[in-house]
């Protein structure tokens, strides 16, 4: 068991990391949360990849596979990227 504690940006309080909650302001905590630019660019990146692959061989099934191999491929690397974000979202 780990003694890890975020703090959070709004009232400053430490909590123990792995709250849904800040104990201080009581904003709700996100963990491993990408950006919202990389969520809205990654389809881009998968079709401009899997169009790519089409262009090079003329071969649907290439695509496809294509398409999928590299969505896996950058949907594991964005969570292993983001997995250590936390977020604090404040209540209004």
């Amino acid at each position: 068991m780990s003694n890890k504690t975020i703090s959070c940006p709004f009232c400053f309080t430490e909590s123990p990391h792995g709250v849904k909650i800040c104990i201080g302001c009581h904003a709700k905590v996100a963990y491993g949360e990408s950006p919202v630019g990389v969520a809205l660019l990654l389809p881009f990146v998968v079709f401009g990849l899997a169009w790519f692959a089409f262009s090079l061989t003329g071969s649907t099934p290439v695509s496809v596979i294509t398409f999928f191999v590299s969505s896996i491929v950058l949907i594991y690397k964005i969570k292993k990227t983001y997995a250590d974000r936390v977020i604090f979202i404040q209540r209004n």
